[in-house]
């Protein structure tokens, strides 16, 4: 396809990302979109394994914190007013599931509250009323980095990662770079539980999507960073 369709398909402003980071060259350009594409593509699987995996360990963390499966509605949860963002997000969830008709459950709740609900639980705020326990959501972290700030440090980079490729946004010339912010994430899964990294490795294109990338740089330039 020529350029200018490409901009009328994908827009203008969305592609001069892209044509600036080639320096202006749209045929640089119109290759590296691909390459976005196939990216995001390949970062879903660890994305995936993280955040569902990571969402049902800190869920049972605080099963066992507040004494019920509905933690969210305990006295304890409500009476404290630093859970007020994340009360505000669980009625937002409540209200998601009863507009579709599903039913209100402990499951179907965990699985309703985004990303952005998990990893905020890991903010300096919570350092004394849930740090304690939630450290426990990482048995396989090294005690000598397993410490609260250092586990929301590596979530916000896979939160912004996760969000850049699940909203299509230019992915190739980020700071750190793709390639360490998935390696960040690889680390979080073999925290959670190391077993799960070799599962799944037969379906994680990433580690070959990305040399094909840098492969092309080489043929082409990169005309970043």
């Amino acid at each position: 396809m020529e350029w200018s369709e490409l901009e009328v398909c994908f827009s203008s402003p969305r592609l001069r990302r892209y044509t600036i980071a080639c320096k202006g060259d749209t045929k640089r350009a119109a290759a590296a979109y691909p390459h976005n594409l196939q990216i995001a593509e390949a970062l879903l699987p660890s994305l995936n394994v993280l955040e569902i995996t990571l969402r049902n360990s800190v869920h049972a963390r605080l099963m066992e914190v507040f004494g019920d499966a509905a933690w969210w509605n305990t006295r304890r949860w409500l009476d404290d007013g630093s859970f007020l963002w994340q009360t505000e997000r669980v009625a937002k969830a409540k209200e998601d599931l009863r507009r579709r008709g599903e039913p209100q459950t402990p499951d179907k709740l965990v699985a309703e509250l985004s990303f952005g609900f998990w990893t905020s639980l890991f903010n300096a705020r919570f350092q004394g009323n849930l740090w304690g326990a939630l450290r426990h959501a990482f048995p396989r972290c090294p005690k000598k980095i397993r410490k609260r700030d250092t586990i929301s440090k590596a979530l916000a980079q896979v939160r912004d990662l996760r969000n850049r490729a699940f909203h299509h946004e230019p992915l190739l010339w980020l700071g750190p770079a793709v390639d360490e912010q998935y390696t960040t994430g690889v680390e979080v899964i073999g925290w959670l539980n190391p077993r799960l990294l070799e599962w799944l490795k037969p379906i994680d294109r990433f580690p070959q999507t990305w040399q094909r990338w840098q492969q092309a740089q080489a043929t082409f330039g990169s005309g970043a960073r």
